[in-house]
């Protein structure tokens, strides 16, 4: 075999033995908009991103959506559920921000979110969110800042009034 190929060779041999045994990664960026919210995550320059997709790929565990392996007694239903100004979510209370970005957030910096979720809907339920996230931030689509709530430890809710 050529020295060039044997490289190569090599080296994917180590990058899939890394894989191996690390486990299921955090993604880098919000899933696009599509039918199915938690599927086909990209990157920032549309590479796919490295994690779990579905629990076959965590063995005994469970694969939440933010596409980490955990134990199924780590992971919960969350809803989050939100009005504007006091009103219920509509077309007419979110005709400023009809898109929104959801991220929940956990210990030292760990986060993850969707973004965009229609303002109109007025909630927004993950299967499978660790109970690593304690809080819920939800902001303007394109931004950075929202408010934020404490996600319930016992049920799972969460609910926020935009400004």
């Amino acid at each position: 075999m050529p020295a060039v190929t044997r490289y190569h060779h090599a080296m994917r041999l180590a990058l899939a033995l890394v894989l191996a045994t690390t486990g299921c990664l955090q993604p880098h960026s919000d899933p696009p908009p599509g039918p199915d919210p938690y599927g086909g995550w990209t990157g920032p320059q549309g590479d796919p991103l490295v994690g779990c997709a579905s629990d076959t790929d965590c063995g005994t565990q469970v694969c939440a959506r933010d596409r980490e392996c955990y134990p199924a007694a780590s992971v919960r239903l969350a809803h989050t559920a939100w009005t504007v100004h006091g009103a219920a979510a509509s077309t007419t209370s979110c005709a400023n921000r009809p898109h929104l970005f959801i991220a929940f957030r956990g210990p030292n910096g760990a986060s993850f979110g969707f973004a965009p979720v229609p303002c109109k809907n007025g909630e927004f339920t993950v299967d499978k969110l660790p109970t690593i996230y304690t809080e819920v931030q939800l902001g303007t689509d394109g931004t950075s800042s929202g408010p934020t709530a404490a996600i319930d430890r016992t049920t799972g809710e969460a609910t926020i009034d935009l400004p």
